[in-house]
């Protein structure tokens, strides 16, 4: 990824989608109710339901790809739920081997950033807010590695200690003629993940406990949506259509 590509960008609403004008058929807010129908089942909010497709401006994902796809597949009272799915690709296969670092590298040092979400795989929307035209939710990029972890054994970070972590606390060695923990030739993915915590362990074992990390902001009316990516200090405008 270029430097340019995670510059912060800036984002405006346009007037024509934040104004205080009078509703319209085309233009009522997501989440208003159509005059003289009953709220159940008639709300403006189950137009959110469909799949969503576009663009994230001025950004590549690994395989030089911009697309971005969102399917909301329900919307019950505050409850939203949904998926996103960046590029264009075949959804990746489920990890097998945890002694392996996934997705599988041809790498012999992968270094997985796991700040920014991988394609072909469907993350899980979080926290979703739908307020009039305005929709907020989150992303974990870490849930791509859910099934990994949970393939893992916990080990505690030192004797007695309630912490723990994927990988034993030993000696480590990272280098091109390859890694290895205590001596041990292992798998050089496998302690990339690990050592940076991918995974949240217990006693019990290893999972992802997703709770975000990627925050998305659009503003939504009948067909478009359009808004923000936003992480840590890099902003990324986002672009959608709605899939008829």
């Amino acid at each position: 990824m270029t430097r340019s590509n995670r510059a912060a960008l800036a984002f405006i609403f346009t007037s024509a989608l934040l104004g205080n004008t009078g509703c319209t058929s085309q233009d009522r807010p997501i989440g208003a109710v159509d005059p003289g129908q009953d709220g159940e089942g008639s709300s403006a909010a189950a137009l959110l339901i469909a799949r969503w497709e576009g663009y994230v401006e001025n950004f590549k994902f690994r395989s030089g790809s911009d697309v971005i796809q969102i399917d909301i597949e329900s919307v019950e009272g505050e409850s939203i739920q949904g998926k996103v799915r960046f590029g264009a690709g075949p959804s990746l296969a489920p990890p097998t081997d945890g002694d392996v670092g996934y997705p599988p590298s041809s790498d012999p040092l992968p270094e997985y950033d796991i700040g920014l979400p991988y394609e072909a795989f469907d993350f899980t929307i979080l926290g979703a807010q739908l307020t009039d035209r305005r929709l907020r939710f989150s992303i974990d990029p870490r849930e791509l590695w859910t099934g990994w972890c949970e393939l893992q054994t916990s080990y505690p970070m030192s004797p007695g200690s309630d912490a723990y972590k994927c990988m034993p606390n030993t000696s480590i060695k990272w280098g091109s003629d390859g890694c290895e923990l205590d001596g041990q030739p292992v798998d050089c993915g496998y302690m990339n993940l690990c050592r940076y915590w991918v995974c949240d362990c217990q006693a019990s074992g290893c999972t992802v406990d997703a709770r975000g990390g990627i925050d998305f902001d659009f503003a939504v009316d009948q067909q478009e949506a359009n808004g923000s990516m936003a992480h840590e200090t890099r902003m990324f405008n986002v672009r959608l259509t709605r899939d008829p």
